[in-house]
């Protein structure tokens, strides 16, 4: 039966391999790529300050997305903590670089290193629970984050927060300029697409998405759950402590509102919307959810009840979202 169970369970990842890089082809293609490349490249020409930022922001929200979208989607793990990652980040560059004056790429290792030292220490004990269950101690974890970032004065500031973080540089190219900043913020989104692309499309890759949709086959195969889960935790903690320096030097303040559960509520529907398991998912949800509440701002009163509609509506018809592969609800019922 053994024999049986790994016949099966190699066909599941072989499965699980040639569909993870069939959405790749497609886009390696150059027809597809240039222009592409070309109006990701071309955005401070064609786009005004205002519109330059919001695609900033987007740019910010896109390692959040995929750090979520590793820990969710690829692994199954049903977190709410992804605030809290992104609020070590910000707070390591308020530190590091407002009051210690290190230099922008010691911060940004550093800042992605706490961030996923905390989803390692989250992740050893949350992998013992599931589902409904590990949603609601993930929340817990980013409420306690609010209190010590709140109530530690010396460190963090308290809810004054830390102002005054000194814009970023590389020697003495010093990124001072919206423009400067939003290649300073694509780089950084090229880093977590890059990072992801190589966790997702490697055997560590194909092993967590097989303990995700069949941990007692892939516990039968000699695949240990723990180090795989606990793993995917940590990177993706650490994606969002890249997103957090980037926040931190873009706005020069840091405080801790801006790391709430509602922060972390609204990247895990960002990972939702654009699709679960799915790298072009977390860049489209990102997208939308950022870009689309402005896009409706001539209906200010109504914008958050249509986006709120919009959502309800993707997880009646569409529960693994727009470019998705995983179904939500199953594995909240995990």
């Amino acid at each position: 039966m053994k024999c049986a169970v790994q016949r099966g369970h190699c066909m599941i990842s072989s499965r699980l391999w040639h569909s993870g890089w069939r959405w790749v082809r497609p886009l390696a293609n150059p027809i597809w790529l240039l222009p592409v490349a070309a109006i990701v490249l071309l955005c401070p020409l064609l786009l005004n300050q205002y519109q330059l930022h919001v695609v900033t922001v987007v740019l910010i929200y896109v390692p959040l997305v995929l750090g979520q979208n590793l820990i969710t989607g690829n692994s199954g793990q049903v977190s709410m903590a992804h605030g809290a990652f992104y609020g070590v980040g910000a707070y390591a560059t308020a530190i590091l670089a407002g009051t210690y004056g290190w230099s922008t790429l010691a911060v940004l290792v550093v800042g992605m290193v706490a961030a996923g030292f905390l989803g390692l220490l989250i992740g050893l004990p949350a992998i013992r629970i599931s589902g409904d269950y590990l949603f609601i101690v993930t929340i817990g974890v980013n409420l306690a984050f609010l209190d010590v970032a709140s109530q530690w004065v010396s460190v963090t500031g308290g809810t004054s927060g830390l102002p005054g973080l000194p814009e970023p540089a590389f020697g003495s190219f010093v990124v001072g300029t919206y423009v400067r900043f939003y290649y300073f913020a694509l780089i950084m989104a090229a880093v977590a697409l890059a990072i992801t692309a190589a966790v997702v499309h490697s055997r560590f890759g194909t092993v967590v998405e097989a303990v995700r949709d069949d941990p007692v086959a892939a516990r039968a195969c000699g695949i240990s759950l723990t180090p795989v889960r606990v793993a995917v935790f940590a990177i993706g903690a650490a994606l969002a402590g890249l997103a957090g320096v980037t926040l931190g030097y873009f706005i020069g303040f840091v405080g801790p509102y801006d790391f709430g559960v509602e922060q972390s509520l609204l990247i895990f529907l960002m990972a939702i919307l654009g699709g679960l398991g799915s790298i072009p998912g977390s860049i489209a949800g990102a997208a939308i959810l950022v870009g689309l509440p402005e896009a409706l701002r001539f209906l200010q009163p109504y914008r958050l009840g249509l986006v709120g509609f919009l959502m309800m509506v993707l997880m009646i018809y569409r529960p693994q979202g727009l470019l998705g592969r995983v179904n939500a609800t199953n594995l909240i019922r995990k």
